[in-house]
């Protein structure tokens, strides 16, 4: 028998009351997921950050490290604030078999599930024609960071998988690529003073906004020059500024200012190509006005992260393995970005797939029904029962 919704429910109870936000330690989640993990004789191993705070779990069911398949979930969830949501968001609240709490969908609700089933995997391993994996990673909210870290483990252990399932809630609908994501944070110096005598000094609120003007004019160029066929939605790379803060008062000149920004390529596009641009602007003509006026003037650019897109790819063994296991559901693509990106740009065929609705993610009163908790395990019996039969 395999384990009913009940049991995943407790699971995910357990697990939305860790707040395990991005960015913050996500030591207390991995730990409890390790000893349940551990108390049935699973081999786990855990990939530290160097700040010793936050970790990858990584955990093996079958035999080898080769030609097997990966059920990847991140262990970070977005913040939440109390005050915008009917229940306390770190307590798993059932209401009209909605189970409502955040990252009750995105995406603990596939780990609960992953991890009700762990018991049944333990109990089939010694059949299976190849391994099952999980791992799991911390802020990928953030930027896919412990996926991006886990990838050096992946050659460290000498682990080769096949196959990953990045479990994100798509409702049961395989995604067989996305865009990526490059994000980045631009700060401006310039020089302050009295705002009654402008003269000689260097607005640095001023230069920020002729740079993303920039950012702007170059977003809408690829918007209406494109005439590539994609699967994609919108079908070209788009740029986007979140965020900015500078200033102190409206009667100081600001000498500081910075903002965040990001590019989301077509797998087919070089962000950086499209990044390139942007810093020949910043350097070759808002810098020299600037330091006409103020030799210390200087616009800086980070990268923040890169998630790589991924592939869209229509046919492949993952998708072939979906089909098999599951209705068929025509399979999409998705313009955000996931730890999937990571696992396929070292030649490990990836999809997203997972139970759950994207709509509900991100918001107050986040949710997964009853009825996907179910439809997720039924899946992954699926998955047991074919691996004790037939090779990947």
């Amino acid at each position: 028998m395999i384990p009913n919704a009940s049991e995943a429910e407790k699971l995910l109870s357990d697990l939305v009351s860790f707040p395990s936000t991005a960015g913050q330690s996500n030591a207390e989640i991995i730990n409890y997921i390790k000893s349940y993990l551990e108390n049935l004789n699973v081999d786990v191993w855990l990939d530290a950050h160097k700040d010793g705070k936050r970790f990858n779990l990584f955990a093996t069911f079958g035999k080898g490290k080769i030609d097997g398949i990966i059920l990847s979930g991140h262990t970070d969830v977005v913040p939440a604030t109390e005050n915008e949501w009917d229940h306390h968001p770190f307590t798993l609240t059932k209401k009209n078999q909605n189970l409502i709490g955040r990252g009750a969908v995105d995406m603990k609700g596939f780990l609960a599930i992953t991890l009700a089933m762990a018991p049944y995997f333990k109990k089939f391993e010694d059949e299976f024609k190849n391994p099952i994996h999980f791992a799991f990673t911390f802020d990928e909210e953030l930027g896919t960071f412990g996926a991006s870290q886990i990838l050096e483990f992946f050659k460290n252990e000498g682990i080769k998988p096949k196959i990953a399932i990045v479990g994100e809630p798509t409702g049961m609908v395989p995604l067989v690529g996305h865009k990526g994501g490059l994000e980045m944070i631009t700060e401006i110096k310039g020089s302050s003073g009295h705002s009654s005598d402008p003269r000689g000094k260097v607005n640095s609120l001023y230069y920020a906004a002729k740079l993303i003007s920039f950012i702007e004019k170059l977003n809408s160029d690829l918007s209406i020059s494109t005439n590539k066929i994609t699967p994609f939605n919108p079908p070209y790379s788009s740029l986007s500024v979140g965020y900015i803060k500078g200033g102190q008062a409206r009667n100081i000149i600001p000498n500081y200012c910075y903002f965040d920004w990001e590019i989301r390529p077509l797998p087919e596009d070089d962000p950086y190509l499209i990044l390139s641009k942007i810093k020949t602007y910043a350097s070759k003509t808002l810098e020299p006005e600037m330091k006409k006026n103020f030799e210390g003037s200087e616009i800086k650019m980070k990268e923040v992260s890169f998630c790589p897109p991924m592939e869209a790819r229509f046919k492949s063994p993952a998708l072939d393995l979906i089909n098999k296991l599951w209705k068929f559901n025509k399979p999409s693509v998705a313009s955000y970005g996931t730890d999937g990106g990571h696992f396929q740009s070292i030649g490990i065929e990836t999809i997203v797939f997972g139970p759950g609705e994207m709509k509900y993610m991100h918001q107050p009163n986040e949710c997964i029904k009853v009825s996907e908790i179910e439809e997720g395990l039924i899946f992954l019996k699926n998955l047991c029962n074919y691996l004790q039969n037939n090779n990947i």
